[in-house]
């Protein structure tokens, strides 16, 4: 499916927090976008605007993050942040008629927004994001995690982690990282039926390997070495808090 303007949505996940230090960023933005917001202060916002308490009863989630999770070690990782994927899919759930949603931090910024996007339309890969690696080499072109990483082996080690819900059968595994992401329908689709099965785990690991064990095909924006199988990075110059997030920072 190509991706068109038509077909697409942009969505930006913001907070009261963060918003103002980099809204002026996005004015340059090219097409329409829906500011995903995370009204924690109760004061109101703009766009998709949601709570961690409304988000779960939209969804009908009553967990909660483990204290025992490595990416919750001190215990301050709340629902909204440590699974990414419930704000995604609590907007896909009201609004699933798109082919292609793609999801951004406000603290992304980019040269090119346009030839960014664009460098896309014809990629039909069903989830893609700013990273990807694998515990093991699968053979589906998707780098195995090594020792030029930060966490090198022990990202495998704390996921699937304390509170992880992951089916039986599962024995792949995947993680990234996700200022970025963009999904085919059909991939968030089988991340909110997951869900409602009652499946869920830390997003950044979580994601990729669901997806690929229901044979979803998987990206990565970005090569170990810095350079983009897409386009090229010298142009569009996309960044995560003013930096070139790359491999060594997994």
């Amino acid at each position: 499916m190509e991706q068109r303007i038509d077909n697409t949505i942009h969505l930006v996940s913001t907070c009261p927090q963060t918003h103002n230090s980099w809204v002026h960023h996005w004015n340059s933005f090219p097409y329409p976008k829906t500011w995903l917001w995370d009204n924690n202060n109760n004061e109101g916002g703009k766009g998709f605007i949601y709570t961690e308490e409304s988000m779960c009863n939209d969804l009908g989630f009553s967990g909660e993050v483990s204290k025992k999770h490595y990416w919750n070690s001190f215990g301050n990782r709340n629902i909204v942040w440590f699974y990414a994927h419930f704000r995604m899919l609590n907007f896909y759930q009201k609004f699933p008629n798109y082919d292609w949603y793609w999801f951004y931090d406000d603290d992304v910024t980019c040269d090119d927004w346009e030839g960014f996007i664009n460098s896309f339309n014809n990629v039909d890969t069903d989830f893609l994001t700013w990273l990807m690696f694998s515990k093991e080499d699968y053979g589906k072109g998707i780098r195995k995690i090594d020792e030029d990483t930060t966490s090198q082996h022990m990202w495998f080690e704390r996921f699937p982690g304390e509170g992880d819900k992951l089916p039986w059968w599962i024995n792949e595994y995947y993680g990234s990282f996700f200022p970025v992401v963009r999904y085919s329908n059909t991939a968030l689709n089988t991340l909110l039926q997951q869900f409602r099965w009652g499946l869920s785990g830390y997003s950044e690991g979580f994601v990729p390997t669901i997806l690929n064990g229901y044979n979803h095909s998987l990206g990565s924006i970005f090569n170990k070495d810095g350079s983009s199988p897409y386009y090229d990075v010298n142009k569009i110059n996309l960044k995560h808090k003013h930096q070139n997030i790359g491999w060594d920072w997994i």
